[in-house]
């Protein structure tokens, strides 16, 4: 695991190279390697921080062919590279053990074509010296990033991180609005889009080739309506289903344990961190570490849960118990290693997660991908009520949003009234619309107030079109992958974890496991308003029963209420001045009014203010302009 950096232009600059590696020593700690070579009138650079995880000794990178002619800067683990190294053996000379050097020879013999059949996570840029051509291409679940931006002359740059690309003196520090409007309703920027005017986001499963001067439109290697919905029918019994998600999760487990370094797990006590570290822990001949945060605000902690999931598989179990002085002092510091604003605010105990972590292993697996492969967000639930809401006279259900208003603002994590509140206030009768609304953090009708330019313009993640994928459940859960969980979980637990430089891999993200959850019908997910019905009979006799039954709850942290004592003067330095307020992007009345509001507990309006301090922070600490 690793970080990655680079650009073509057409003069040599290995002084911004190494500027950009720089940027993201985090990612790689281990050592640097760079690639300077001219090619025609272009001048090629490639940058590589190296996390030894694979062939410790020999995996050093920017790493070439046989005869040099194609080299490959490359972030992630192939978990089949075993098998895909044996079948190019034949053909090609082998010089490590490492898994970068059987991706190199499959790529030089299939292209883009090949890249659907690569097992694992990855971002890489690889350069084609016979072709003069560079191929830049991310992992289908977008669990490794990848930025790229074109330049002045025709060349192209590209890093790991935003913070990477910054530091190239071609690319502007101007904030994009089509990134602000996606981050102030979604909490992120939604690929291609990125905070940063001209820079972009390779789209999960999508690649994108550079050739003297031109870029390529990206293009789809993989489509999740390929599988949606293809299981055989008649369905096997949901008990033989449930055996072979289980049989498919303990594959996935076992590869994605691979390494020539310990492996741990996260454990929150949750049903997927569970599932994980049970099969985990009977894949290892060494005990097995697991790692929790739990917190000293009770409504907000896990970790009796997190231990007894590991007394019941007899893990080393290595918990930190973290209070508000805690997290608040760490506050600039955690805030600082956002690459790029994204706020949620589950970030802050995810970096203390991964801190504690890597003070034990370099590796560890995670249960992210659960929740939107089979239906483990409340949302869900919250669309089955809807086809009763949606019955109701609208005269009746436009009196709902007032009455909702009268109920007493909760500061526990996701309350009543705040779930209530969601769902009348921001009900619309297309599903699409209605889902990201309930998810917003400032609200469709509300963003032409907070972001006066915006009027007339939808977030980029209602601009688009999401396929049907075989039933109205599977549909949203297809659009949850393809938009929330990339741009914001696996971007959250790749920021945090790379801050301290540790790979965390997700098994329940294995490309089989994906391809199967797809495959099947909505009532094997969701079964009435039981969530995640195929993945809890799988875990049953597994895992504990309390932890199968147990409601989710989310990794958060008491927000609502510090927003009303110890950061609102964090809130309110954002509120005084700068660029956002200069250039018209946002409108201080507005958000000073939701500050008031939120402060005086009349609201929860914890979501858009967390935006703007987190957005104000990143663009104060990089110097953005409007």
């Amino acid at each position: 695991m690793c970080g990655i950096a680079g650009f073509i232009q057409r003069s040599p600059a290995p002084e911004v190279l190494r500027a950009m590696l720089g940027a993201i020593a985090h990612r790689g700690p281990d050592g640097d390697g760079v690639l300077v070579q001219q090619h025609g009138d272009w001048h090629v650079h490639l940058g590589h921080r190296r996390l030894s995880i694979i062939d410790l000794e020999g995996g050093a990178q920017p790493l070439g062919n046989e005869d040099g002619a194609l080299s490959i800067t490359y972030n992630g683990e192939l978990y089949d590279y075993p098998a895909l190294r044996a079948r190019l053996e034949g053909r090609h000379q082998f010089r490590t053990k490492c898994d970068t050097e059987a991706l190199v020879h499959h790529l030089e013999e299939t292209g883009p074509a090949g890249l659907a059949a690569l097992d694992g996570m990855f971002a890489f840029g690889l350069w084609n010296g016979r072709e003069g051509s560079l191929l830049l291409a991310r992992d289908r679940a977008g669990i490794k990033p990848l930025y790229i931006a074109t330049l002045p002359d025709g060349g192209i740059a590209f890093a790991s991180e935003l913070s990477a690309l910054l530091r190239h003196p071609a690319i502007p520090r101007k904030v994009s609005r089509e990134g602000l409007l996606s981050y102030f309703f979604c909490d992120y920027t939604l690929p291609p889009t990125s905070m940063i005017e001209g820079v972009r986001k390779v789209i999960p499963g999508h690649f994108v080739r550079w050739a003297d001067g031109a870029l390529s439109p990206q293009t789809a290697y993989w489509r999740i309506e390929d599988t949606a919905g293809s299981a055989p029918r008649p369905l096997p019994s949901d008990d033989a289903l449930a055996r072979e998600l289980w049989s498919r999760m303990a594959r996935a487990v076992d590869s994605q344990m691979v390494a020539d370094v310990p492996v741990g797990v996260f454990l929150s006590g949750g049903l997927d961190s569970s599932s994980v570290a049970a099969l985990a822990h009977t894949r290892t001949s060494e005990r097995l570490r697991t790692f929790s945060i739990g917190f000293t605000e009770k409504s907000f902690d896990e970790s009796d849960y997190a231990r007894l999931v590991a007394r019941h598989i007899g893990s080393e179990h290595i918990e930190e118990i973290v209070g508000e002085k805690d997290l608040l002092g760490s506050f600039e510091t955690i805030i600082g290693s956002l690459d790029e604003p994204l706020a949620d605010h589950s970030y802050l105990p995810t970096w203390m997660l991964s801190r504690l972590a890597a003070r034990h292993v370099k590796v560890v697996l995670g249960g992210d991908g659960g929740d939107e492969l089979w239906g483990g967000y409340p949302t869900y639930k919250a669309h089955q009520y809807a086809r009763v809401y949606g019955r109701i006279p609208r005269v009746l259900r436009e009196l709902a949003p007032g009455l909702a208003e009268r109920l007493p603002v909760g500061v526990s994590y996701q309350s009543l009234d705040w779930k209530v509140r969601r769902f009348v206030g921001r009900w619309d009768d297309d599903r699409t619309t209605r889902h990201f609304r309930w998810l917003s953090s400032v609200d469709l009708p509300d963003l032409p107030k907070a972001l006066p330019w915006s009027r007339g313009v939808l977030p980029a993640a209602l601009a688009r079109s999401y396929p049907e994928l075989g039933g109205p459940l599977s549909t949203v859960l297809g659009i949850d992958f393809s938009t929330y969980m990339h741009a914001s979980v696996l971007t959250k637990v790749d920021r945090a974890s790379m801050a301290h430089g540790l790979e965390v891999r997700p098994p329940l993200l294995d490309n089989a496991l994906i391809d199967f959850a797809f495959s099947l019908p909505d009532r094997v997910k969701l079964r009435g308003t039981h969530t995640k019905y195929l993945l809890k009979k799988a875990a049953r006799g597994h895992v504990p029963g309390v932890i199968v039954d147990r409601p989710k709850r989310g990794f958060g942290i008491p927000l609502v209420s510090w927003l009303r004592g110890p950061l609102v003067p964090a809130l309110d330095d954002a509120l005084r001045g700068g660029v956002l307020w200069d250039a018209g992007l946002l409108d201080r009345a507005t958000f000073q009014g939701y500050r008031d509001a939120h402060v005086a507990g009349r609201i929860d309006a914890s979501k858009p203010l967390w935006a703007l301090v987190v957005l104000s922070r990143w663009m104060e600490r990089e110097r953005i302009g409007a």
